[in-house]
């Protein structure tokens, strides 16, 4: 094997090293869950976050598709519409509930989604 042919080997794998997938959420002690949501064409992906009763927790919403009704969300209990701009991270920063769940949605209610209260 020469110099050249282990240089591109090793260029391959710092290549596919870095290419890995980030989960969508990493827990996080020490802070609030931060969990990534995008905007699509099939609505609000994922749909649903689960958090332990009472945990502060970062909806972190991107809109990744310009011609949707979710250009912003609406979070139960809250009254401020969040505007969602294209391609843009918006953190909603919440506290998931004693029990159940704190429903999310787009402004015409077409697309939802909610944190959903579990068990520690």
């Amino acid at each position: 094997m020469t110099i050249t042919h282990m240089r591109i080997a090793l260029f391959a794998l710092l290549l596919t090293l870095s290419c890995k997938q980030q989960p969508s959420r990493g827990p996080q002690s020490s802070g609030p869950d931060v969990w990534e949501i995008s905007v699509t064409e099939k609505g609000f992906e994922p749909d649903r976050v689960e958090a332990p009763a009472g945990r502060p927790v970062t909806l972190r919403f991107t809109r990744k598709i310009a011609q949707t009704c979710a250009d912003a969300v609406e979070v139960q209990g809250d009254p401020v519409r969040h505007m969602l701009p294209l391609n843009a991270a918006v953190d909603v920063k919440v506290t998931a509930p004693s029990s159940g769940q704190l429903a999310f949605a787009c402004p015409m209610n077409m697309y939802r989604g909610a944190v959903v209260v579990v068990a520690q």
